[in-house]
């Protein structure tokens, strides 16, 4: 059993799925486990902020228990304790504040994160896409190709029987067709493989057989060519200007450490006799209130203050090279695209004069004005020449994917 059948055995079976590209972003969203993932990190981060707010809500701590003694004069007792304190925070130097900053930025981090996460399986989803329609527009190509390379070897067969023709003639176009058949069985194979992997990354069952165009379409985006595009809405932008923005309010949050903190605090408590030397029960709660003022001094947070520093400014340096390099990169995927757009046209040209040429080559040789060499070259030019113009174009909807993935879009 040849690897071909065995290939279009698998295919035969394999569940159905029709796809097209504007179903790609979606399914990315919704199926793929590494979006959902980063997704939730982005809930886990934004679900941190409002640390301002809920700093200045009361925290209680209340416990209890029963306790067994013997002491001073007293004979082995069992008693019950417990207590109820409330602690309110009224100032911190201003570094809840500061958290609160932190926290929004790792949380604006997390969502730049979430965001390119998806552009990135998205960006990937399209180029299998246009990898698996390209591969089945070359397969039809391939197909024709073989065609007009049997009635070729029936014109060659003709002229043989005639004493126009030797062996050799015979031979040239038995060679080639073995060539396209092995080339069918390849791209055959390869097929099975990209539709794989575009099931992992989209989330559906992995012999899913997507049903695609069996044609890479060729639009030419002017909106998109001449999109002006700021690399600060870039999600990689984003993540690291972030990341400067945290380190630096954590730079001002631990310089601060030497400033007081000031709480309110009250309490209900019931003591053992161990601890308050009173028989009553009622003589050994104690209730109280106050304010309580802490001023910590640990030389240790200097360098973690000066280190804090020096990566908020490694930050900046980097955010800013970033911005450099997005812009860049930018204007270089729009230049490409532009560059394929303009190789399609001269692809397309070249296409139809192979065409052309193919069919009166055809005609020449039934008439005995050309040989098999002739007919041989031609049907390979023009094959050459169809393989050139589906490679371009694909290569342009790749193109197209880096610019979307570069745009956020």
């Amino acid at each position: 059993m040849s690897l071909f059948f065995l290939i279009f055995f698998k295919i035969s079976f394999a569940a159905e799925m029709k796809l097209t590209a504007d179903d790609i972003p979606k399914l990315v969203q919704e199926k793929n486990r590494n979006v959902s993932g980063a997704s939730l990190m982005k809930d886990a981060a934004q679900s941190k902020t409002g640390h301002l707010f809920r700093s200045y809500l009361p925290s209680v701590k209340a416990f209890g228990g029963r306790e067994s003694f013997q002491t001073g004069v007293y004979t082995e007792q069992t008693q019950p304790y417990g207590g109820i304190e409330a602690n309110i925070n009224l100032f911190r130097g201003g570094r809840d504040s500061l958290e609160e900053q932190i926290r929004l930025s790792q949380s604006r981090s997390a969502t730049a994160n979430a965001q390119g996460v998806f552009n990135s399986e998205l960006k990937s989803a399209r180029k299998l896409y246009w990898e698996i329609v390209s591969s089945r527009e070359l397969l039809k190509i391939l197909s024709g190709a073989l065609g007009q390379n049997e009635k070729t070897l029936a014109l060659a067969n003709r002229r043989i029987h005639r004493g126009l023709g030797t062996e050799t003639d015979r031979l040239d176009f038995q060679i080639h067709k073995g060539q396209l058949d092995e080339e069918i069985e390849s791209i055959t194979h390869e097929l099975v493989l990209l539709q794989m992997s575009l099931a992992a990354i989209l989330g559906v069952d992995e012999g899913t057989s997507f049903k695609t165009p069996e044609l890479v379409e060729h639009v030419h985006d002017e909106v998109l060519l001449a999109k002006k595009i700021s690399s600060e809405s870039n999600p990689e932008f984003i993540f690291f200007k972030s990341n400067e923005e945290s380190l630096r309010n954590q730079y001002k949050q631990s310089s601060r450490w030497w400033l007081p903190s000031v709480d309110l605090y009250g309490g209900y408590q019931l003591f053992t006799t161990r601890d308050r030397d009173y028989l009553t029960e009622k003589d050994r709660i104690d209730k109280y209130v106050g304010a309580r003022l802490i001023i910590e001094f640990d030389f240790m947070k200097v360098s973690d203050s000066f280190a804090l520093a020096l990566e908020a400014q490694g930050a900046q340096k980097q955010a800013e090279q970033k911005s450099i390099s997005l812009e860049t990169e930018i204007k270089v995927t729009q230049e490409e695209l532009k560059h394929e757009h303009e190789l399609i046209h001269f692809s397309e040209e070249r296409a139809e004069q192979g065409k052309r040429y193919l069919n009166r080559t055809m005609d020449e040789y039934n008439r005995g004005v050309k040989n098999s060499i002739d007919a041989l070259g031609a049907l390979q030019k023009y094959l050459s020449f169809q393989r050139e113009s589906v490679e371009r174009r694909k290569n342009y909807q790749i193109k197209k994917a880096e610019v979307l993935f570069l745009t956020n879009s």
